[in-house]
């Protein structure tokens, strides 16, 4: 088990993005449990002559050589691989102890993976991140393949998934066989550089969370021999790893493995966990969520007690954003780009705190991430339907339409903190002014708003709050902005203040 210590730590680096998970095999969890069937399958299938049948990459090597293919198992993972895939679906991620989920949940910018499916890409996806997949290039085949560029910086929203031993989507990527574990660990010592530096900056910059490995694994050992050349500059970070006992072992040599693992790591600092992935999950979930609410206190006004944030001085700044898969693509990455931006060059940027922004967002999502974050200003970007209904998303993507008293009675919930409210969809001014009964000022657009315009004012509003405006001064500069824009639409955006009708 963990001290409260470590998982002190090991929160606190999550809060700040100083985290980076490295997924094992015994991360799949059922839905993709090929690595656990397939080597006693083809053990029996080619008369496997040793006894450790369930030794993958051993069973894989012998099927490879005594088959005259070495392609041959690497096609095969990969196509049942490709197979069970299809029945992974959103809603499995919702799972409470399901670990992609709980880790796509995470403000983290780097997830690496030793297994050869995509579920960590996948969960993301369902919590409407948009990350980046790149594959290590350890052969002379995929050396030949146009790299992803990764000159960009990982974000919690635009997260890297690294495929350290290969996706199933490209078969000849997959590190399987003992002779593959060889060659890829002689290509990563032979060129230092065969590691982009982002990954090179995850394995000495933040504390490693190893899940799902097993210490007789392959792609544990051979991924230990490229940590213990990495985790000597990392400045002491404190690192740890889910480990897996070793089935069919008696009790006594189970207790010899977890000495020997708890010794080889202690130089490297790496504390460990003996438990499954399922139970690791589960405790994360519940004490990052705690962890979360700690950050607020409890304060009793009229009677009623409601969360606050700790004072900090500063005005929190919430983007919501639901782009539907069945409605016309929104550019609210860019408009949540272009906030960013305004608000770092500012003159008073230290007045404001940028959330984290929440995407592809569901009802749920929002009530959770106003409980969550406290903002003063809640912006929402996406769209709106004739009748005033702003357009949600709902477990597949597609538009959830909210009516004006459901949305206008959640805000009355937050009118405690909440101060401006700026919808910045089509037809957003019929729910502005059911939102305007509770809070001081929402800004809504009384016909259909183009996408360069709906920038353009998110441009002026926050430029001008940054330079120290008042909310009515800022709804004026966005006004302008998108005339400056030479768009004829800035009397679209109306401003409503509470009470008015």
């Amino acid at each position: 088990m963990l001290e409260e210590k470590d998982w002190d730590i090991l929160l606190k680096r999550i809060k700040n993005g100083k985290c980076t998970p490295f997924l094992g095999s015994g991360a799949c969890s059922e839905k993709i449990s090929v690595i656990f069937q397939i080597a006693n399958e083809w053990a029996e299938e080619y008369d496997y002559p040793m006894e450790d049948s369930y030794n993958l990459a051993r069973v894989a090597q012998f099927v490879a050589v005594t088959e005259e293919d070495e392609m041959l198992p690497r096609d095969e993972i990969c196509n049942r691989i490709t197979e069970l895939s299809k029945e992974v679906t959103p809603k499995y991620f919702e799972t409470p102890d399901e670990i992609h989920g709980v880790l796509a949940d995470l403000p983290l910018s780097v997830y690496i993976t030793t297994t050869y499916d995509d579920l960590m890409v996948q969960a993301l996806k369902s919590r409407g991140k948009t990350p980046i997949q790149e594959i290590c290039r350890w052969n002379e085949y995929l050396i030949q393949r146009k790299p992803t560029p990764l000159d960009f910086d990982p974000t919690p929203e635009k997260p890297l998934v690294y495929h350290l031993h290969g996706c199933y989507k490209i078969p000849e990527s997959l590190v399987l066989t003992e002779d593959d574990y060889l060659d890829f660990l002689a290509a990563i010592s032979k060129d230092q550089n065969l590691l982009p530096l982002r990954i090179q900056e995850a394995f000495t910059g933040s504390s490693l969370l190893l899940i799902g490995y097993k210490v007789t694994d392959w792609d544990f050992r051979v991924l230990c021999r490229i940590l213990d050349e990495y985790l000597e500059i990392s400045m002491g970070r404190k690192h740890i790893s889910v480990q897996l006992v070793p089935g069919n072992v008696s009790e006594t040599h189970e207790e010899k493995a977890q000495k020997y693992l708890d010794r080889y790591f202690e130089d490297l600092h790496i504390q460990v966990y003996w438990h499954d992935c399922h139970e690791f999950s589960a405790e994360l979930k519940t004490r990052w969520e705690t962890f979360n609410r700690d950050t607020t206190k409890i304060h009793i006004k009229n009677g009623r007690s409601f969360p606050i944030k700790e004072k900090s001085g500063k005005v929190s700044i919430l983007f919501l954003a639901a782009d539907p898969t069945n409605e016309s693509r929104l550019r609210l990455g860019e408009e949540f780009r272009e906030i960013q931006e305004k608000l770092k060059l500012a003159k008073f940027r230290d007045r404001f705190t940028l959330e984290l922004p929440q995407l592809s967002v569901r009802p749920s999502d929002t009530s959770q991430a106003l409980l969550d974050t406290q903002p003063q200003i809640v912006h929402f970007s996406g769209h709106g339907t004739p009748t005033g209904a702003l357009c949600f998303e709902d477990l597949a993507g597609k538009a959830h339409p909210i009516e004006l008293d459901a949305l206008a009675a959640l805000f009355e919930q937050f009118s405690d903190h909440v101060n401006c409210v700026v919808l910045n969809a089509c037809y957003a001014e019929i729910q502005a002014k059911a939102i305007a009964k509770h809070i001081k000022y929402v800004i809504g657009m009384n016909r259909a708003i183009g996408d360069k315009a709906a920038i353009a004012f998110a441009i002026g509003f926050y430029q001008a709050l940054g330079g120290g405006r008042s909310i009515e001064d800022a709804y004026k500069f966005g006004c302008i902005q998108i005339q400056l824009h030479g768009i004829p639409e800035h009397l679209t955006p109306v401003l409503i203040k509470k009470g008015q009708s």
